[in-house]
């Protein structure tokens, strides 16, 4: 046997032993937005249980900035070797590869899908001071100010999945605003309770703490039909005369492209058993998320229709990041 086959086959049996033993120190799940987050605050609830099923440590590291690219770009970068995650979203998959030209990855050839963990849906606040009680006043009063004072709405970035949600909805409400950008969900909402912004478009799970509180004022839910408890008295754009706004909110893990297979179905296995737990369940259903727990090529196909989705709007509204 020549040196350089030798050196070959034991190169080959340490990466195989490698993954055999996967994993045998923490994995760093790096979560795209600022701590206390929207997605932050389904990733924690998660991490408990993955670690357990998972028999490793996992770690989130919030690394926010840029619409989420920051973080889906350090995961693409990585070493494929399971020990490096993204808690991918709707916008750092999707909306930003529609709205922006120089996205420094590739959300289908950079990565490999694990499983979408959760999803949520929209809605739209506002400041309780703004004067608006429905939709309907809301859209007047942004026709009203749109030539002296428009209407300002937050989002937590530059081409990210709040502001093209917004631009979204005043595309088809035509009705123009001013968009003014954030690092974070948590940074938009606060100022949004102290009335620097006039509205904003987050998830559930991060805005209903503030509802709660009536720090904020929610005037539609981009549900099919009315929740249940509190959600009941949340309107649906649907039945507020905007059955073609239905964008929805997930979040789900994928690993840098070229991760072996049997870690990829080592990771689903841990996730989908710790969403499938009564306690991760109710975490779930306290912070407004349902989940969900796919297979990876489930996913992958997912993850492909909400590029196309996004793409398409982007277009229909004339929009742009950069």
């Amino acid at each position: 046997m020549s040196l350089c086959l030798s050196f070959v086959l034991q190169t080959f049996a340490f990466a195989q032993a490698d993954i055999a033993s996967y994993p045998n120190k923490p994995v760093r799940m790096i979560v795209t937005t600022v701590a206390g987050g929207g997605s932050d605050a389904i990733a924690r609830p998660l991490v408990g249980k993955f670690s357990e099923y998972l028999g490793q440590t996992v770690i989130i590291d919030n690394r926010p900035g840029a619409s989420g690219m920051i973080a889906m770009e350090m995961t693409a970068k990585a070493p494929p070797d399971g020990y490096t995650i993204v808690f991918a979203t709707t916008g750092t998959v999707a909306t930003n590869v529609a709205m922006h030209e120089k996205i420094t990855y590739n959300p289908i050839k950079d990565f490999e899908p694990v499983t979408r963990v959760a999803e949520a849906y929209p809605v739209l606040l506002v400041n309780p001071k703004l004067g608006v009680n429905n939709l309907q006043e809301f859209i007047a009063l942004a026709k009203a100010r749109e030539k002296t004072n428009p209407i300002t709405f937050a989002s937590y970035g530059v081409g990210s999945y709040a502001q093209l949600a917004a631009e979204w909805f005043g595309s088809i409400a035509h009705i123009k605003m001013t968009h003014v950008p954030y690092k974070g969900s948590a940074p938009a909402m606060t100022d949004l309770i102290g009335g620097q912004v006039d509205c904003f478009v987050d998830t559930l799970p991060s805005a209903m703490p503030f509802i709660k509180t009536k720090q904020v004022k929610v005037l539609a839910i981009a549900t099919d039909k009315r929740g249940e408890g509190i959600l009941a008295d949340i309107p649906t754009f649907k039945e507020s005369g905007f059955p073609e706004f239905h964008p929805i909110a997930w979040w789900g893990i994928m690993t840098p492209a070229n991760t072996p297979k049997p870690i990829i179905v080592k990771l689903n296995a841990a996730i989908v058993k710790a969403l499938n737990t009564t306690e991760v369940k109710g975490l779930f259903a306290n912070a407004l998320a349902t989940p969900v727990g796919n297979t990876p090529d489930e996913f992958k196909k997912q993850i492909q229709e909400e590029i196309d989705t996004y793409v398409a709007v982007a277009k229909q509204a004339n929009i742009k990041a950069d």
